[in-house]
């Protein structure tokens, strides 16, 4: 049996639900390849990092480091 035949097989046994977040999925893999192949310099734009770079800002970096502990304290502080 092909893979191709196992994985019908394996889709047609999800409920409705499990197969829409396969289809999905298949479709995301579908678009990376096609982008891939039309990125001309083999760099992946369209990745989170790639797409919010541009909103980065730098002054903010040095106090990524404690963000996670400064908002634990923040949200548990007792007043």
């Amino acid at each position: 049996m092909s893979t191709l035949e196992k994985a019908i097989d394996l889709l047609q046994t999800l409920p409705e639900r499990e197969l829409e977040t396969a289809y999905t999925f298949l479709q995301f893999i579908d678009f990376q390849k096609n982008n891939d192949k039309n990125n001309e310099y083999g760099t992946n734009k369209t990745s989170a990092f790639g797409i919010a770079h541009e909103y980065a800002n730098p002054e903010l970096i040095p106090l990524e480091k404690e963000a996670f502990a400064n908002a634990m304290s923040e949200k548990h502080a007792l007043d």
